[in-house]
């Protein structure tokens, strides 16, 4: 039975809300351009950029995730945790990507496109990235809504005979007082906010786990260990397992395992994180950051996973069989039950915390990447340039755009999947040709204009070639006594063998395929005659150093 959401909870919630938020409203005064509304001018110190970036990542949509894939998998999903801690050590201790990106002085990955690669891979870069990352960002506010329903038992309100959706009007105001503070103080207020929303976030978080762990009615981690053994047995200890259709098949894992590898390197791509980047203030903060940033990207997934599990013990324990149970709700169910008056409030600050810094970071990162990766550089084609003043306020226009888009789609879409799949397939839409762009323009000197076009659509095409066959799959039911329908089957059958996993590791290959023939062939053709001199100028991908690039970085803009 669920625990009431007491007065003291709520007042708990109300009061992280003022002082969490009000801060992002005080700092209007130090945007004085774009740089700083977008990268807070580049002066984000170690202990700064690991706690904005941090929080932007952890959202409440991510511990819901995490928590589905462990009630799901069980133990195994924490190999998702260890996968990142490593993938992202990786690029902290390398610098692989993030020292390059950062030394360039550029402000979004397409932006680097241009000065490597040419204005068209820029506007392609900018559109696949603002597509990827606004179809990634609108599933989040429908699943944050059910973790606060589930949380608080919120019930509609009936005014003059009217029922008030409380639910959506709640989720909408904390979405609009997000809007708020973001529109005002850019990176400068979400950094702020977000320092603040890390502690709580990670006091909510921590007490909850000690709970957990302590809890009877699970078992403590011997009774967890129990449940997993017997509801999900092998594939709940084994990665490598995988089920298909009730059954668990092997080496369909290790398609998931090697694509988690991929999808985690490339991670710093992504724009939320790329802005983090950008806004360090050296190269070696950049790479502390990413360092630091691995051990909190293992915390973000192994305990949100470990909640899932025990939600999993719980439920089986009680006498009631988890796969009756809705795995995307059963972790909020679980504390719903089990935590105490005042802890619950203390939960719900930190969920909200994490809800809160995400959305102010992905407003403003796709708000940027639209107004500098598309909208800049095309209107440059026809020789018009906005100052920068113009482009700060065409910035806080695309922001209010993607704030009614995430209210009016965000709270009435349904997911029909493992919303960790789903979120890492679009991202694997982008990360796939980003990374091997980036990749191969700061160490393949060859790389060139063919390369990364090619690149960036053999990246993104099997991803779009998953979306467009199911949807056909949907709209078009083939009866199967009609030869006529024999396409249409042919794309339902495609459309059901490509599952996430397969297109996530069909995409990063084709990338670098994509990448090494397209600059091959163009090298070739502008060779020419024998004799002839063979050399590309770098607009078409010649060596891009820091400087050069800091140096052309104001004729990009």
């Amino acid at each position: 039975m669920l625990a009431a959401f007491t007065g003291l909870d709520w007042a708990i919630v109300i009061v992280y809300i003022i002082v969490g938020s009000l801060p992002g409203f005080l700092l209007r005064r130090y945007i004085r351009g774009q740089s700083e509304f977008l990268v807070a001018g580049r002066s984000l110190s170690i202990f700064l950029a690991t706690a904005t970036l941090t929080a932007t990542e952890l959202g409440l949509v991510t511990v819901m995730y995490f928590a589905q894939t462990g009630f799901l998998t069980g133990f195994s999903a924490f190999t998702i945790g260890l996968i990142a801690f490593c993938c992202t050590m990786f690029v902290g201790l390398t610098g692989f990507l993030v020292s390059g990106f950062r030394a360039s002085g550029v402000t979004t990955f397409a932006e680097y496109y241009e000065i490597r690669y040419g204005r068209g891979v820029r506007l392609l870069g900018g559109l696949v990235l603002a597509t990827a990352g606004i179809l990634n960002y609108g599933v989040f506010l429908r699943i944050e809504a059910e973790f606060v329903r589930i949380i608080t038992g919120i019930p509609d309100w009936h005014v003059g005979g009217v029922t008030l959706p409380s639910l959506n009007l709640v989720m909408t105001a904390l979405v609009l007082l997000v809007l708020g503070y973001t529109l005002l103080g850019g990176m400068v207020s979400v950094v702020v906010t977000d320092y603040i929303q890390f502690v709580v976030l990670t006091l909510g978080m921590g007490i909850c786990t000690w709970l957990v762990l302590t809890e009877q009615q699970t078992g403590g981690l011997a009774g967890i260990a129990e449940a997993v053994a017997v509801h999900r047995p092998d594939y709940g200890m084994n990665p490598f397992l995988r089920l298909s259709q009730g059954r668990p098949v092997f080496w369909l894992g290790i398609v998931f395992v090697i694509w988690q590898v991929f999808h985690w390197t490339a991670s710093s791509c992504w724009q939320t994180s790329a802005f983090r980047t950008a806004a360090a203030d050296s190269t070696r903060t950049a790479r502390v950051m990413w360092s630091l940033t691995a051990v909190n990207y293992f915390g973000r997934a192994i305990v949100p996973m470990l909640w899932g599990v025990a939600a999993l013990a719980y439920f089986a324990h009680g006498g009631i069989d988890p796969n009756s149970v809705n795995d995307m709700l059963a972790m909020p169910q679980y504390l719903a039950a089990i935590l105490p008056a005042g802890i619950m409030g203390l939960l719900l600050a930190g969920m909200l915390a994490a809800m809160m810094s995400t959305h102010s970071g992905y407003l403003l990162s796709w708000s940027g990447v639209i107004t500098e990766d598309l909208l800049t550089p095309l209107l440059k084609v026809f020789g018009i340039s906005l100052r920068d003043r113009t482009r700060l306020w065409i910035t806080r226009f695309f922001i209010v755009c993607l704030g009614v888009y995430l209210i009016t789609f965000g709270l009435w879409y349904q997911t029909k999947t493992d919303v960790w799949n789903f979120l890492a397939m679009t991202g694997t839409m982008y990360f796939a040709g980003a990374a091997t762009v980036l990749a191969f323009g700061l160490y393949w000197k060859r790389a060139n204009i063919a390369g990364a076009f090619a690149a960036i659509i053999c990246g993104v095409g099997p991803g779009l070639f998953s979306i467009v066959t199911y949807i056909t799959s949907l709209i078009v039911e083939p009866d199967i006594r009609d030869k006529a329908h024999e396409p249409v089957k042919l794309v339902a059958r495609i459309s059901a063998s490509l599952d996430e996993p397969l297109v996530g590791l069909i995409s990063y290959p084709l990338g670098v395929l994509g990448m090494i023939v397209g600059s091959l062939a163009y090298e070739r053709l502008r060779q020419g005659p024998p004799g002839a001199s063979a050399g590309v100028p770098a607009s078409a991908g010649g060596p891009l150093s820091p400087s050069s690039a800091a140096a052309r970085q104001e004729d990009s803009r």
